[in-house]
């Protein structure tokens, strides 16, 4: 992808490990599981988004830890979106919301 060039990789050997780096970030975590729907909920500028994988979302232990939790509303016939669409969706909402989008 001709965007690698403007991301930074970093990997963390757990998630409180991961938690410390970026204490100042409010985490907000996607998952099918939250009451909130993304629309309804206040973004903020330094807002950290957290999506699980398609196949199993995040672990459980993570759910426990993390207050701020949102979805995106889906047909009762469906399970999920594709991780990139439900990216996609959710970080336009929270750009939108703080005047990111020019």
């Amino acid at each position: 992808m001709d965007y690698a060039g403007l991301c930074e990789i970093v990997r963390h050997n757990d998630f409180k490990t991961f938690l410390k780096k970026f204490k100042k970030s409010r985490i907000v975590l996607m998952t099918t599981k939250a009451k909130k729907i993304y629309h309804n909920f206040k973004f903020k500028k330094n807002d950290m988004l957290l999506f699980g994988r398609e196949s199993a979302g995040v672990p459980e232990e993570i759910h426990q830890i993390l207050k701020n939790k949102i979805k995106i509303p889906m047909n009762k016939k469906t399970r999920s979106l594709n991780v990139a669409m439900s990216v996609a969706i959710v970080a336009a909402e929270a750009l939108k919301q703080n005047n990111l989008l020019k």
